[in-house]
Formats: structure tokens, C-alpha cells, sequence
């Protein structure tokens, strides 16, 4: 099994919490070594589609 696109730009440096959905990870971006916080969503559609649903409002919040 390869690593999706995304999972091979970042190293995950350590894990900041866990919650119902999943956990969130601080991570370093590889080609900047810029710092994010990326939410990784268990494998389960209904936390899926709620991802989907996360992210849209942040675009909108930020866009």
C-alpha cells in the first residue's frame, strides 16, 4: 500500500490530542519546513463526510 500524496509531503513530529473523529498531529511541510496542525480522521465514512464538511467552513471562514 503507497502513501497518499499528502502523507508523503509532511513528517509528523508529534500528536497533540485525540478526540472522537481522530487525532491532530503537529506536523513539518518537507519542502518549507513550515509547521501545521493536520486533523487525521479515522478511517469510517460518517467522519469522512464530517472532514469534508470541516474543511469547507474553513475556506469560508478564511476565504
Amino acid at each position: 500500500m503507497s502513501l497518499p500524496v499528502w502523507a508523503r509531503s509532511y513528517e509528523v513530529l508529534h500528536y497533540l490530542g485525540c478526540g472522537s473523529f481522530g487525532q491532530v498531529a503537529k506536523c513539518s511541510k518537507k519542502d518549507t519546513n513550515e509547521m501545521v496542525a493536520i486533523k487525521i480522521l479515522k478511517n469510517h465514512p460518517f467522519f469522512a463526510r464530517q472532514g469534508q464538511i470541516e474543511g469547507q467552513s474553513h475556506r469560508l471562514r478564511l476565504g
